[in-house]
């Protein structure tokens, strides 16, 4: 087992086995997810962090469509950008390299890497990028966090980038 995969381990919080699921679709559900990652039920705001946490333990994106799974149903969630944000980070020493760890509007830890890459995506006619999480889900940079990238990015002959887990990713196309 790599330092990378040990470190995934420890930091990644496990996703319920939804792709073995499979339970009634039910439709959309009375749910949604604005551009700030708010979940809303019947209108009124989630803000118990263990319900959402759990929520988005079975919560996945199948071609633009986003679905919470249970084993007895599937229901659509009206998600309006992407389920989640990355609202800070830090850097992590991994033998000679060093690895960016995004952190989530949940507190859930993403080590930036090959499993979980960066990605540039236009939101609000601006290339920003996103973070690519786990069951074909995306956390977008909240603003304070690519400011603060922007501060520690490098350059060479294609552009502007961060370098993560021994990988550039390029913050300009």
């Amino acid at each position: 087992m790599s330092k990378l995969t040990e470190l995934i381990t420890e930091l990644v919080t496990p996703h319920a086995p939804t792709e073995k699921w499979t339970g009634q679709a039910c439709g959309m559900i009375d749910m949604r997810i604005d551009q700030q990652g708010r979940w809303f039920h019947q209108g009124g705001e989630i803000k118990r962090l263990g319900l959402l946490k759990l929520f988005a333990s079975v919560l996945s994106c199948e071609r633009g469509t986003h679905w919470l799974t249970t084993p007895a149903e599937r229901c659509e969630v009206a998600v309006e950008d992407v389920a989640f944000l990355v609202t800070s980070w830090y850097s992590h020493k991994l033998d000679d390299m060093d690895v960016l760890i995004a952190v989530d509007n949940l507190g859930r830890k993403w080590p930036i890497c090959q499993f979980y890459p960066l990605v540039l995506r236009c939101f609000e006619q601006q290339q920003l990028p996103y973070l690519c999480l786990s069951n074909g889900l995306q956390a977008r940079v909240a603003r304070n966090v690519y400011y603060q990238w922007a501060q520690i990015a490098e350059q060479d002959k294609q552009g502007v980038y961060l370098r993560s887990a021994g990988i550039n990713y390029y913050l300009n196309e």
